[in-house]
């Protein structure tokens, strides 16, 4: 999995413990049916940090994001020795966490991971709408929104700042079953916005939605909460759709 904008790492922690969540009830299942986990040469356990991959900026927030798969990994490998009834050897800091920094819309995304590795890619890129953006924004945008002949496309101006991951998206997953799903602002499907986006996600990489999620009011527990409304995107290449 690879989380191109991953913040403070809450989306692939989230998803780490969930995963690992699940891992443990097949074990728990799995030990009911008397099969026994004694073998001291053998990992019951699949999951690992190894899989998970992400993009940041800011480089407190990638310090962070490690911080807490690191926690999130010795919690639950706590649980699962409490379910095999066996002494897993573990200690967080040796497990490698795939967290680069870096301004995810000017890097090549397989300097992180191939992606022949990858099955899924998502996360909530910065929401920022293109009156908002700064001039490296929108350089940013200019740069990656461009046709065939490497200049950008005339409506690149006008689309919102998480566009720009869309599109790195859409080129990453050519030729593969990789799927996508970010959570974006609803602008970008609505209004004159929709064509600026798409079309070339489109005609370029022949990407199709696989699922959505209608527009809802971005939460959190924040005393100044902003009010975005966003929507969820579930998009990909590949010819069986889900």
């Amino acid at each position: 999995m690879h989380w191109p904008a991953c913040g403070s790492g809450n989306f692939l922690t989230e998803s780490y413990l969930s995963l690992r969540r699940l891992e443990n009830e097949v074990l728990r299942e799995l030990s009911h049916g008397q099969i026994s986990f004694g073998d001291v040469n053998y990992n019951p356990i699949q999951v690992s940090l190894s899989q998970f991959y992400g993009i940041e900026i800011n480089d407190f927030a990638v310090t962070v994001a490690k911080t807490a798969l690191w926690i999130a990994e010795s919690q639950m490998m706590k649980e699962t020795e409490s379910i095999v009834l066996m002494h897993l050897d573990f200690l967080p800091l040796k497990s490698y966490t795939n967290i680069v920094e870096g301004n995810a819309l000017r890097m090549n995304w397989e300097d992180v991971v191939p992606k022949h590795k990858l099955c899924w890619c998502m996360g909530n890129p910065p929401f920022v709408g293109y009156s908002l953006q700064s001039k490296e924004q929108k350089d940013d945008i200019l740069s990656i929104y461009v046709d065939e002949k490497g200049k950008p496309y005339k409506t690149a101006g006008k689309i919102d700042y998480v566009a720009g991951w869309y599109f790195k998206a859409a080129q990453l997953m050519q030729g593969t079953n990789i799927r996508t799903a970010f959570v974006s602002t609803n602008s970008i499907t609505q209004g004159e916005q929709v064509a600026g986006v798409w079309k070339p996600l489109y005609d370029r990489f022949g990407i199709h939605i696989d699922f959505a999620h209608r527009t809802f009011i971005w939460d959190s527990e924040a005393s100044l909460k902003a009010h975005v409304h966003c929507v969820i995107v579930g998009f990909s290449a590949a010819l069986n759709q889900i």
